[in-house]
């Protein structure tokens, strides 16, 4: 009897649930799709490698899977409370009838159980529809072919699905039982005589903290663009974040009595229509619900910063795989000491080792770089680029290499380039950080020579930006090249040898690092050599497992943090409703009509929705900024276009919640 009452409920307020069924079932299909990776790549053809990188991918997503629990459990807890409340009327009549407040309790726990059934199963069903979608961008990520694509479920994602969200709904009866177990039926029966009370605000208080807020934020922006976000473990980027929470509470805090005195300046807007009633409902709202909207704000900032970086990043280090490889394979050797010094090249020490380097390449080139006595940090303490001098603050102290002119023009022959000629005495900075552009022109222009060791040599006004090995990113920060006949009085500190197959590329591959590794394993004199070998394969499968957990990592959390903030700004409004439907009684009563009593709501719930978006945009502006530096270590990127798309579609399902939040607001005060 009471499965069927509570089913005769749910079927009944159907439209009372939909924000809240809506949202658990996209949290459940979000969290199946991004756990069920591991189990896709059945249909991959992947090499061992790559299959870490998908298996350290699907650790990173399952770590975060149980923080994101929470945040959908806390929506969970949040939507059930807006429920029990707009339902206190009916709980006492129900208790008038005789029903004692256990059979209730039961009937809740029922309606909880079909509704968090139909959640998991709505959210699972399309959850592994579009999984497959999913599977498909790893695939492309990783170049690799998906040679026997099949229709996957995933039972270990399902399974973990039910588990993480079964215990949110036993979390949920628990509270129902306790919080109807403290009801009193005076106190239903009286729930929908009892109006919201209206909350006001001191004005001179309210001024005072919106100027506050206003130069805590100030501060907070200034202090994060000097950071950079280079060194996270700074004083200045702890009192950023700690100005920037503080500046967003007292903003929202300080907003109802200081946009109420704004208005009222304009007394013919103020009186107009029902803009004096639709403003004190505003106000008493955000003064009521200011620690939320504060929160939400911030999880709106991090949805749109987590996923637009997490996008530009992968953007970026896939472009830079492209960049920094332009040979197959680059093998190195360190040059710790006098003793790993030797006049032999790379590729004949190699010789010695057992392995020829002739059968797999007829294009090679041995080169070695050598120390200048130049320190890095010295040569640039005058740079003007902020980049550049956050970056120092955090690295350790080294010299910048030499390469001679033979080898760097060999290197250029490989690339396809031509070669470069530089007078008598003169040296060409080379680097391979695009982001290090702007300071080395700087640099060019300030100063005509410099001195390595004892020596002047003149500046070349042509610097050069390309990669002189193949490796994962940029670090060749700036190289000296100097004419050969000058480097012969400079200590060798790195011995490399760069090479391009011959013949099918991956079986020559194959054959090469089966080879190194066979050497690795066996051979002691190698082991002690400190010759180690990274590929064009390798960098890229590195790469695309890092940018692989950025990207599902970003976009994870960015889309929980959205739809949890619009449904809890959603729930919030719709709450209020119940509570301030005697107020739109006694407007309909004085004659107010039903057109103007929707338009009043519009402003309303358009107002409450765009305020707290409004703040994360323009956080948005300062912490995209600077993520952008971030993004800059991983490459270079245009990341104006990628931004505007990742706000848009924020924007666009924030609409959606604010559409269905004001429809049926209307629904409950016309009902």
């Amino acid at each position: 009897m009471l499965f069927k009452l509570s089913y005769r409920n749910v079927k009944r307020s159907i439209k009372d649930y939909s924000i809240y069924f809506l949202t658990l079932a996209l949290g459940v299909c979000i969290f199946y799709i991004f756990n069920s990776l591991e189990s896709q790549t059945i249909m991959m053809d992947l090499s061992q490698s790559k299959k870490s990188y998908v298996e350290l991918i699907s650790k990173t997503i399952s770590a975060v899977s149980v923080f994101v629990s929470f945040v959908l459990g806390f929506l969970v807890i949040y939507a059930n409370n807006f429920i029990i409340k707009r339902r206190n009327k009916e709980f006492g009549i129900y208790m008038t009838l005789g029903i004692s407040k256990n059979k209730i309790s039961f009937m809740l726990f029922y309606e909880t159980l079909i509704i968090g059934i139909l959640s998991l199963a709505v959210g699972i069903f399309i959850g592994t529809f579009l999984s497959q979608g999913l599977a498909s961008v790893t695939a492309n990520m990783f170049e690799v072919n998906m040679t026997k694509y099949q229709f996957v479920f995933s039972k270990e994602s399902a399974l973990k699905s039910i588990l993480y969200f079964g215990i949110t709904f036993i979390l949920v009866m628990i509270l129902n039982f306790k919080v109807l177990s403290k009801y009193n039926l005076i106190d239903l029966i009286n729930s929908g005589k009892n109006n919201e009370k209206l909350k006001t605000s001191n004005l001179v208080l309210s001024v005072f903290l919106f100027v506050i807020s206003i130069v805590c934020l100030s501060i907070a922006y200034k202090l994060i663009l000097e950071n950079q976000l280079i060194n996270i473990s700074n004083n200045k980027f702890k009192i950023s974040i700690a100005l920037g929470i503080l500046g967003t509470l007292l903003f929202f805090r300080a907003l109802a009595g200081f946009l109420i005195k704004a208005t009222q300046s304009s007394k013919n807007y103020y009186l107009k229509n029902l803009n004096a009633f639709t403003l004190r409902q505003l106000n008493s709202k955000i003064n009521t619900h200011y620690i939320s909207l504060s929160i939400i704000c911030i999880m709106l900032f991090v949805a749109i910063g987590m996923s637009s970086s997490a996008i530009s990043i992968k953007n970026a280090i896939e472009k830079t795989s492209k960049i920094q490889t332009p040979y197959d394979m680059t093998i190195t050797k360190d040059v710790n000491d006098e003793k790993d010094v030797n006049d032999k090249d790379l590729s004949e020490s190699l010789k010695g080792l057992g392995m020829d380097i002739n059968k797999y390449s007829d294009e090679f080139v041995n080169y070695n770089l050598y120390d200048s006595k130049v320190e890095f940090s010295n040569m640039f303490k005058d740079t003007n680029d902020n980049f550049l001098k956050q970056q120092m603050k955090i690295l350790e102290k080294f010299n910048n290499p030499i390469m001679k002119l033979s080898s760097y023009n060999k290197l250029r022959e490989m690339q396809g380039k031509e070669k470069v000629q530089i007078k008598e005495k003169e040296v060409v900075l080379l680097t391979d950080m695009n982001q290090l552009k702007p300071a080395i022109e700087d640099y060019i222009k300030e100063n005509d020579n410099i001195r390595i060791d004892k020596e002047d040599f003149k500046i070349c006004k042509n610097y050069e930006c390309m990669p002189i090995e193949t490796g994962v990113m940029g670090m060749n920060f700036v190289v000296f090249v100097i004419d050969d006949k000058y480097v012969e009085n400079f200590n060798e500190i790195r011995n490399y040898l760069s090479l391009n197959y011959n013949g099918n590329k991956e079986d020559i591959e194959n054959k090469i690092v089966n080879e190194f590794e066979n050497l690795e394993r066996d051979s002691k004199q190698y082991d002690e050599s400190g010759i180690s070998p990274y590929s064009r394969t390798m960098a890229f499968e590195n790469n695309m497992g890092i940018s692989s957990v950025f990207l599902y990592v970003g976009i994870y959390i960015g889309v929980v943090f959205l739809i949890s903030s619009a449904a809890v700004l959603a729930l919030s409004q719709l709450s209020g409703a119940n509570e301030s439907l005697g107020r739109y009684k006694v407007l309909k009563k004085l004659g107010v009509s039903t057109t103007m009593i929707n338009k009043s709501i519009f402003i309303q719930i358009l107002l409450y929705f765009i305020l707290p978006i409004s703040l994360a945009l323009v956080h948005s502006i300062f912490g995209i900024k600077v993520a952008n530096n971030v993004v800059a270590v991983f490459g270079v990127y245009d990341t104006v276009g990628n931004n505007m798309f990742v706000i848009g579609t924020i924007l666009l399902v924030y609409t959606v919640y604010f559409v269905m939040t004001y429809k049926n607001y209307k629904r409950i005060v016309n009902k």
